[in-house]
């Protein structure tokens, strides 16, 4: 997902009841495409408390495989990742808590990273092209209490310094190519009672990218991520209610993004299924100056060579989302088949600098309009999701979203790709 598209926009199942379930990307991009009001292991990313609902818990997937691709060819997705959980039980056999909990994953690639530019120019005019990750590291560290309540620590590191991909796949020297993002946070899950659970988090991350390596505390561009929900069961609907709040404060050379989100969801069990619904009030304030963007083709261009001048672009929006999933076991036990969606409008109003006129900014001029979140882009953000899941024993769970244009293609032409994306987890 690249900048354009920001702009625009105790044990798991018995501890938080019929909201809690083992997931995946692919689970959670088929049937809504946010994990706010549901609990889920990709929640782990949200809350690293989260690691010890899933002790003993491997998770792989092919990644987001939404490349045009040819009629009659292929090719494999490029970012794929896996992982895993392990814990050990401090406790008896009536009490498994407290309880130590260890993860880690390799190759995921961070939503920050949204704020990396195609090209960065340097002092001297040069352009370079921004590189891709490598190191792209999770690392968490969690445990509860005697009680069940849990906390847990969390670090990604993607970094690249001095080098870049080839097409080949192979890598060669280039010293003005340098991408970084380091992140920590922390975060606690509480319950209050039966009936109650509380979440919240707290980070803090750096963003750096070329013409050349940077120290760690250069320019002081740090971000401030914070997120908080709470789960209150409703038996009378055999489900529960979710409030939520989220804050990003994104600093980023040439480039700063404030977000605020708070929400009111419910989930609810179904005969043989699950349903959720979510509604979102949003605020966006971002600030730019020496990026210019290709609307066309999403790539962006960050001049650093004019820093001591800028003239600063500024985009907010305000307006609100409606989002919802529903699963269904079909036919068999082990046989699911999903579907959800989100619709987002925003009233966003653009101010650009005076002497930032005739280019493309963050906005290419002055004024009001509506926004919505891509309408059929295949992206994880767009309208509609589709997909389903095979369910082996509750230990192999394959979960896979189909790609949207699927049923409106000839089949006799070898058109594009089936599937957008491909995730499995494994409990043991």
């Amino acid at each position: 997902m690249n900048l354009r598209s920001a702009a625009a926009v105790g044990v798991a199942f018995g501890v938080l009841g019929v909201g809690t379930a083992f997931a995946t990307f692919a689970r959670i991009e088929s049937m809504g495409k946010n994990t706010t009001y549901i609990m889920d292991d990709v929640s782990i990313f949200d809350n690293p408390a989260n690691i010890n609902l899933y002790p003993n818990y491997l998770i792989g997937e092919f990644g987001p495989y939404t490349e045009d691709v040819p009629a009659g060819t292929n090719q494999d997705p490029k970012f794929p990742n896996f992982g895993g959980i392990f814990s050990i039980s401090l406790g008896d056999e009536n009490n498994p808590d407290p309880r130590l909990s260890i993860g880690g994953l390799f190759g995921r690639i961070s939503e920050l990273t949204r704020y990396f530019p195609t090209v960065v120019i340097g002092d001297d005019g040069k352009a370079s092209v921004t590189p891709q990750t490598v190191t792209n590291f999770d690392g968490f560290l969690g445990g509860t209490l005697t009680s069940g309540d849990a906390w847990g620590l969390h670090i990604y590191i993607a970094h690249q310094d001095g080098g870049y991909e080839t097409p080949s796949g192979s890598y060669q020297v280039d010293a003005a190519a340098f991408a970084s993002i380091v992140q920590a946070d922390g975060g606690f899950n509480l319950q209050f009672g039966s009936n109650i659970d509380f979440e919240i988090s707290f980070g803090l991350a750096r963003i750096q990218y070329g013409p050349e390596h940077q120290n760690f505390f250069d320019d002081g561009d740090f971000s401030f991520l914070a997120k908080s929900r709470a789960f209150f069961t409703l038996e009378a609907l055999d489900g529960e209610l979710v409030p939520a709040f989220s804050m990003n404060l994104i600093q980023a050379p040439g480039i700063e993004d404030k977000h605020a989100q708070v929400g009111l969801g419910i989930n609810v069990a179904l005969d043989r299924g699950f349903f959720w619904l979510g509604g979102d009030f949003i605020w966006n304030k971002m600030r730019a100056h020496d990026w210019t963007f290709d609307y066309n083709t999403g790539k962006t261009i960050y001049d650093a060579s004019n820093v001591d001048d800028p003239h600063w672009d500024e985009r907010g929006d305000i307006g609100g989302m409606i989002s919802f999933g529903i699963e269904r076991n079909i036919w068999w036990d082990w046989f699911v088949i999903r579907v959800g969606g989100q619709k987002s409008i925003l009233y966003t109003e653009c101010d650009q600098h005076e002497k930032n006129k005739g280019t493309d900014g963050i906005c290419k001029e002055s004024g009001n309009f509506f926004t919505t979140n891509p309408l059929a882009d295949g992206t994880a953000d767009d309208h509609v999701g589709f997909g389903f899941g095979i369910n082996i024993e509750e230990k192999l769970k394959i979960d896979v979203t189909v790609a949207e244009d699927m049923l409106f293609r000839n089949p006799f032409q070898g058109e594009g790709r089936l599937f957008s994306r491909i995730s499995a987890t494994y409990s043991f």
